[in-house]
């Protein structure tokens, strides 16, 4: 039961006191815009829990019905592939007369998420989606509760009832596929260490050479972001004379390796082909021009709220939820100057 702190319902204050910090300490633990000691996080979450407390915005949703609108999760918000998704997914929620609201969610304070998520539920959406398109996709979905409609886009398979996914398993494979068709004996593959779950692009590397039965050597793994690291890799790989193709897991990765090799006097495309996933604008523009791999992230948005609309309505009208469903939609490759036949 939720302490009597004598006002109609608790505020701010209240919680403060409780928990023994300032009242400005808790309104930036609510809207996530700082990073706070974790033993304060703890006694701002134990007070808000024992005091019922909820900030004035859900208050004043939750004397009203549900908006139309629905709140996006978006993990790496900086990047293509969480633009492009908005935009798909607004596109989407414009013709069915929605309002998409964004929260961006801080890969770097995954402490925070929590946080971002309790807002973005304090307006009362219809529904959200979760971008899985990092570790703090992850910690969201945990957090919304059961029973708000709620569509994934990205992750690996199975991470919702409702998912959209990019075909990146498929993606990796093909590109691997493509390099082993140009006569290399192996695809040598470089990737970051934060890559995980089935539909990885690295798993698709791994399925075409089993698929060739070849062994399938060992990854290079590079810390997330370190593109310093990811040049000492290819001039790692440089040094072996059996190394002719590599296969990295994302554009800025193989650029890094191709500054790697070119270090330790190895030509591209003419002695080591390259090739990169994700299709990024300057790719075109390097030299020579990156092969890679084009995901559809606008149609991905575009399904995903057509998705999340179908619970909104099975739910306002009364039905059960659509049957759980995953959609893949998968990109194309886009060939370049960056590889070469053996």
């Amino acid at each position: 039961m939720a302490r009597s702190t004598g006002h109609s319902r608790p505020v701010i204050k209240d919680v403060a006191k409780l928990a023994g910090v300032s009242a400005p300490t808790v309104s930036r633990y609510l809207n996530g815009t700082a990073n706070i000691a974790e033993d304060k996080r703890k006694r701002i979450a134990q007070a808000i829990k024992e005091l019922g407390y909820a900030p004035s915005m859900a208050a004043r949703a939750l004397s009203n019905r549900e908006m139309d609108a629905v709140v996006v999760f978006a993990s790496k918000p900086d990047e293509f592939s969480t633009s492009a998704t908005n935009h798909g997914v607004e596109a989407a929620a414009r013709k069915r007369g929605f309002l998409l609201n964004i929260v961006s969610l801080d890969e770097s304070d995954i402490a925070s998420v929590e946080a971002r998520v309790r807002m973005g539920l304090a307006v009362r959406p219809a529904g959200v989606l979760v971008y899985e398109y990092g570790w703090a996709g992850v910690e969201a979905l945990k957090v919304i509760p059961q029973g708000v409609p709620t569509v994934v886009v990205g992750g690996g398979f199975g991470d919702g009832d409702y998912q959209v996914i990019n075909a990146e398993r498929d993606g990796g494979r093909w590109m691997t596929m493509r390099l082993l068709d140009l006569g290399h004996k192996t695809v040598f593959h470089v990737q970051w260490d934060q890559e995980s779950g089935d539909n990885s692009r690295t798993n698709g590397w791994r399925d075409a050479l089993e698929e060739r039965g070849l062994d399938v050597p060992e990854p290079m793994v590079v810390p997330v972001g370190d593109l310093q690291k990811a040049v000492a890799a290819g001039r790692k790989l440089g040094r072996h004379k059996d190394v002719t193709a590599v296969f990295a897991a994302t554009d800025e990765l193989a650029i890094a390796v191709m500054k790697g090799l070119r270090e330790v006097g190895r030509r591209i495309p003419q002695e080591v082909s390259v090739i990169g996933f994700d299709d990024m604008a300057f790719d075109a523009m390097w030299e020579p021009p990156l092969t890679s791999y084009t995901q559809n992230f606008h149609e991905m948005g575009q399904r995903a709220f057509r998705m999340l609309f179908d619970q909104i309505q099975a739910k306002r009208d009364g039905m059960e939820s659509p049957p759980a469903q995953v959609e893949i939609v998968q990109g194309r490759p886009c060939l370049r100057s960056s590889e070469a036949a053996r």
